[in-house]
């Protein structure tokens, strides 16, 4: 059966649920079954859906904006809004031009090594877009959408304005671009990396073993020594927090060792209760703006409008 544009209704459910998608069915699956060892593990007392999809935080307000942002950004992907393939392509060419050196070696070109390499990169670069969202008055409005949820569930990972998506994809798409172009100059061909279902291997373990329980009510640490090396769901539901002590910690997507590296770590030695949302500097909870989708798009727009217009009177004054 045909749909506008020759879509099938196989490639409208990849544009939704592709294997980059973190909560995709199969993903999913696989965080229940965790969940449930956990569950047995620690002898809840209640029945395992109950403490698994509790229905106060699932059926809250928040979640359902969660879930519309999540639509929202997935048709604008079916529509080819945030393609990085043509810009990652242009760069690499340019690059590969500038490193034109054509050495071969084997053991650099190895797709296991690519494959690290690009996470490690990926990774480095989500720290520092993370951390100018916060830092950067400009950008903060975009990125306060993700961070207005007052409750965690797998699907607020895509509580996201749209604009911020946009610049996440251009960024990315740069920065793959510089390293694809360095290999291509350097080891001649192509690099291939190492994927599973499409997606690089190491990102895949971490879309199967852990993501979905970042943006959980789920705690689970991986103590002081791992810590330092992985963000655990318990560290970056820290950096959702209320807390002023937890204010601009935790920004690493996969690894820890860059907030350890650049002094924005904070690992728990024992279970937290915290409190997600908006807070102003002292933890006080700021009133919610983003109650609907509608809002949690336009809203952004008028604070930064608002944001560059305090500068200019500033900087006209002074």
């Amino acid at each position: 059966m045909f749909y506008p544009h020759g879509f099938f209704i196989k490639d409208i459910y990849i544009a939704f649920f592709s294997s980059e998608v973190a909560i995709a069915p199969e993903y999913l699956l696989v965080t229940a079954f965790i969940a449930f060892g956990i569950y047995k593990i620690r002898h809840i007392g209640t029945g395992f859906w109950a403490w698994a999809v509790p229905k106060k935080i699932y059926s809250h307000s928040s979640s359902r904006v969660d879930i519309k942002l999540f639509f929202i950004g997935r048709i604008l992907n079916l529509f080819g809004i945030f393609n990085k393939v043509v810009f990652t392509t242009l760069i690499a060419g340019v690059v590969a031009g500038l490193f034109k050196t054509n050495i071969d070696s084997k053991i650099l070109a190895n797709p296991i090594l690519i494959a690290a390499i690009v996470m490690l990169l990926n990774d480095v670069v989500s720290y520092w877009m993370h951390r100018v969202y916060h830092q950067t008055p400009l950008f903060w409005p975009i990125h306060s959408v993700h961070h207005s949820a007052e409750v965690l569930t797998p699907i607020t990972t895509y509580r996201q304005h749209p604009l911020a998506i946009v610049i996440s994809t251009f960024v990315h798409s740069i920065s793959f671009g510089v390293l694809q172009g360095v290999f291509l100059g350097i080891f001649v061909t192509e690099f291939e990396l190492t994927r599973l279902a499409g997606v690089n291997v190491f990102y895949f373990g971490f879309l199967l073993l852990i993501h979905n329980f970042l943006h959980s009510h789920i705690w689970i640490s991986f103590g002081n020594f791992w810590g330092h090396i992985l963000i655990s769901p318990a560290q970056h539901q820290i950096h959702h927090s209320l807390a002023p002590h937890h204010h601009n910690k935790n920004y690493g997507e996969v690894l820890a060792i860059w907030d350890w590296i650049f002094g924005t770590l904070y690992i728990p030695r024992t279970y937290e209760k915290i409190l997600v949302g908006l807070a102003d500097s002292q933890g006080n909870k700021l009133p919610q703006q983003h109650n609907g989708a509608v809002q949690a798009i336009f809203v952004p727009f008028r604070d930064i409008w608002d944001v560059a217009m305090s500068r200019v009177k500033n900087n006209n004054q002074s």
